[in-house]
């Protein structure tokens, strides 16, 4: 048996139709049929249906650090916390990780503005 990547490949059967083999879309491993991660760089091959509210919440996150910390923190915290509960709901769906991120973005973002609002205020009332 020939062997690539600590794969068993199987030898070819004379005749036969020979079925696609499965490739890594990131190191272009051959992989196992059924294979949900690659063994050699441990990349997601499932494929399949995302949770477009855990992409929306990373995306307003994202934007919340870097353009309005607090009008777009809080939408993405309400975001991430509606892909959760759904990605809880049906297991099948991806979007785990930005759920994560874009909760932790929010969070972080809502600080930021906190803060950053804080100290114009501290600014202000303070005397010179």
């Amino acid at each position: 048996m020939a062997e690539r990547g600590g794969i068993r490949l199987p030898p070819p059967v004379p005749g036969a139709p020979r079925t696609p083999l499965t490739l890594c879309t990131c190191c272009h491993e051959p992989l196992a049929p059924g294979t949900d991660l690659c063994p050699l760089c441990n990349t997601d091959v499932r494929g399949g249906p995302r949770s477009e509210a855990a992409r929306s919440a990373l995306v307003l996150g994202l934007i919340g650090l870097a353009i309005l910390p607090i009008v777009f923190s809080i939408p993405a915290i309400v975001m991430a916390l509606r892909a959760r509960r759904e990605l809880a709901a049906n297991p099948s769906l991806h979007g785990r990780d930005a759920a994560g991120w874009g909760l932790a973005t929010g969070i972080v973002g809502l600080v930021l503005g906190i803060s950053l609002i804080g100290t114009v205020v501290l600014g202000l009332v303070s005397p010179r």
